[in-house]
């Protein structure tokens, strides 16, 4: 019995030897999923987490989460990006440092890149886009707030004489109003003259001629206002230049005297009015808006609003430009005429 006991212990004594080796030559094979002996394994990969908003080299932020975040609309054309809702229109321009809010152009210090698909919008910009976002939504908290209004006494009726029977004629409502954005930040300049421009090409934005005008060597854009025609900007959309936000001097309508760029206001409006084209309604209903602002802001009248032709050898804006609907637009009281 004794002799049995201790073959049964020898045996099993030699089965833990052997498994025990195997394992450990197993872990020094460097196969499976096992670990040599006494050296500790890699540390564990960290779980899949889900990422957050794409921020890039700079600051620069996604324009698609820059979207969500603010809880504006993206849409890109493959032209230009526009992020938007009821109350602000940012319009991002790849592969240059513009965006402008509202049509108001917004300094970045950095280039809208296109990369991988997204759209790079430098830190600047991206920030300016939360402002405004910000500043629209406290505006429309202040204006839902109630107003407690303090009632007033009853009047006592007071005997009023029957008037005789005038026959006036009607005096039409002049709309005057204008855009936020139109507002200069700085102090004014002495505008004193109008001066209506078409581009001359079929498609352009602010961007597009601010690029162009850099190139011959200007500080920027000429023009103090571009007019959109719904190819590279929005139809109508009226878009403030550089030279308007710090009241510059323009770049439109040279003379010996340089009167009208010194004092002139240079609005162009995209599009070729010279081989058949005309403003779209749109357009000109926006052109005649912002003349109407622009008249009664700076007391410029009727006569001093001009076409570039008024002010040196040129088609400019064109022989299909309606001039004389729109100077009668901008100078009677009447409501605005059919746009052609």
């Amino acid at each position: 019995m004794r002799i049995l006991c201790t073959a049964v212990v020898a045996i099993l004594s030699t089965a833990c030897t052997t498994s025990r080796a195997a394992a450990v030559s197993r872990g020094s094979s460097g196969a499976g999923s096992g670990t040599t002996v006494g050296t500790p394994g890699p540390a564990p990969s960290a779980p899949f987490a889900p990422s957050g908003p794409r921020t890039f080299s700079g600051g620069a932020t996604d324009a698609a989460t820059l979207a969500r975040e603010t809880g504006l609309v993206y849409a890109d054309d493959g032209r230009t990006v526009l992020l938007s809702n009821p109350e602000v229109r940012a319009r991002l321009y790849p592969a240059t440092g513009t965006l402008t809010i509202d049509g108001r152009g917004v300094p970045m210090g950095a280039v809208v890149r296109r990369e991988g698909g997204l759209v790079h919008v430098p830190a600047a910009g991206a920030d300016a886009v939360r402002r405004a976002v910000a500043d629209a939504s406290q505006r429309r908290m202040g204006a839902a707030m109630p107003v407690a209004l303090t009632p007033l006494p009853p009047l006592a009726p007071v005997a009023r004489p029957i008037p005789k029977t005038v026959d006036l004629a009607p005096v039409a409502v002049r709309d005057v109003s204008g855009e936020a954005a139109w507002n200069p930040p700085t102090a004014a300049r002495g505008w004193r003259w109008i001066v209506v421009h078409h581009s001359d090409d079929h498609a352009g934005c602010f961007a597009k001629y601010d690029r162009v005008h850099r190139a011959k060597g200007w500080e920027g854009c000429g023009y103090h206002f571009v007019i959109g025609n719904g190819t590279e900007s929005g139809d109508g959309e009226v878009e403030v230049t550089d030279r308007w936000s710090s009241q510059m001097h323009g770049a439109h309508a040279k003379t010996d005297d340089n009167r009208f760029n010194d004092y002139g206001v240079g609005i162009v409006l995209v599009g070729d009015f010279e081989r058949g084209g005309q403003p779209t309604d749109r357009q000109y209903r926006a052109l005649v808006k912002l003349t109407r602002w622009l008249m009664a802001r700076y007391g410029v009248t009727p006569d001093r609003v001009l076409r570039h032709s008024d002010c040196k050898s040129t088609a400019c804006p064109g022989k299909f430009f309606p001039w004389s609907r729109y100077i009668g637009d901008v100078s009677d009281a009447a409501s605005m005429t059919s746009p052609p």
